[in-house]
């Protein structure tokens, strides 16, 4: 029996999850020049109605780092805030990699109105490359610069599982319960999922499919379902994803075990700790504040819930649940109270 547990809300510096269920039983900046129109003098031009000013929106474009024979567009926004069209007597891009789309010598910009068009970097090294965009028009002075910027990388593709392992402790047979955990593309370059397969009776996987395409830093939950139809224990149970990543096949454990329909268990459900990286343990006893100072699991609680299945016809329990890390455990969870029928 636990003898003197002391409840408090936060220890080691761990806030205490709360036991709240017991489930049933069983870039920019903007450059440009402005000139004031004046009437020519000597070749019969006639005087400008008013200021002309072109603008780009951002004035500078840095795309970062791309993957080398990949390409990355940015939007670049000219504006006119003058009255007379703007037209383009010249549009230069230099620098290796760098080109653009959208706008040529053909293009104009109605006063007041604007138009946007598209630089772009296909690196073909990992070197640090700085170019621009240069546009001769009618307003004086003619030149507006956009300076460019960027870099080659090569390509990286690694697959991520948040979290690694799902243990679904004790279902009955004949239920089913879910977890999941999420598949995250933490590289730099597409990757595609090939093929997703499960190892252990009961079990399933969705969510996921061969041919799913995940981007840099996108996400995707796999949900895996056990639902056991005879009494077993998940031996080397796993879920293999197969892709094109550096470090295919990545491999999700699975644990859990199955029980006769009709016995009696227990279901603990709490809230997650504010704190991250821990697990819980999970106390029981036969008295209020009596419990006992060993887990009632064998092994720290990942999840938010667990299955108390060695309980008996007519006896009341108490339990409480703690989250522990590396530097300890918290104090108590509130005491909930289950009497079995």
């Amino acid at each position: 029996m636990r003898a003197n547990r002391a409840i408090s809300h936060r220890q080691n510096g761990i806030v205490v999850p709360l036991l709240v269920i017991v489930a049933s039983i069983g870039l920019s900046s903007c450059a440009g020049y402005t000139t004031a129109n004046s009437s020519t003098s000597g070749n019969g031009g006639n005087p400008a109605t008013s200021e002309s000013q072109i603008s780009a929106t951002p004035a500078t474009v840095d795309f970062g780092s791309v993957v080398i024979g990949t390409s990355n567009s940015q939007t670049i926004l000219l504006k006119n805030s003058g009255n007379n069209m703007i037209k383009f007597s010249q549009v230069r891009v230099a620098g290796t990699g760098f080109s653009l789309s959208g706008l040529s010598t053909s293009s104009t910009i109605a006063g007041s109105g604007s138009m946007a068009f598209n630089a772009v970097f296909t690196p073909a090294s990992t070197a640090t490359v700085s170019g621009s965009v240069t546009l001769t028009t009618n307003v004086e002075p003619s030149q507006l610069i956009i300076n460019l910027s960027g870099n080659g990388s090569t390509s990286n593709t690694l697959l991520g599982a948040n979290p690694t392992s799902l243990n679904f402790n004790t279902v009955a047979v004949g239920s089913n319960s879910s977890l999941t955990s999420t598949l995250t593309n933490t590289g730099n370059s597409n990757i595609t999922i090939s093929g997703v397969n499960v190892n252990g009776a009961g079990l399933t996987a969705t969510g996921v499919a061969s041919g799913t395409i995940l981007t840099p830093g996108q996400a995707a939950a796999l949900a895996v379902t056990f639902a056991p139809t005879a009494v077993e224990t998940l031996t080397g149970a796993n879920v293999q994803i197969t892709s094109n990543a550096g470090n295919s096949p990545l491999t999700i454990a699975v644990a859990g075990a199955s029980q006769p329909t009709g016995q009696h268990s227990v279901l603990l459900s709490w809230t997650a700790s504010s704190t991250s990286g821990v697990s819980y343990d999970v106390f029981r006893g036969i008295a209020s504040g009596g419990e006992s100072m060993i887990p009632l699991n064998p092994s720290p609680v990942s999840g938010t819930t667990y299955t108390d299945s060695t309980v008996v016809a007519g006896q009341t329990y108490f339990y409480v649940a703690t989250a522990v890390d590396s530097n300890g455990s918290s104090g108590d969870s509130n005491e909930v109270e289950v009497t079995i029928p």
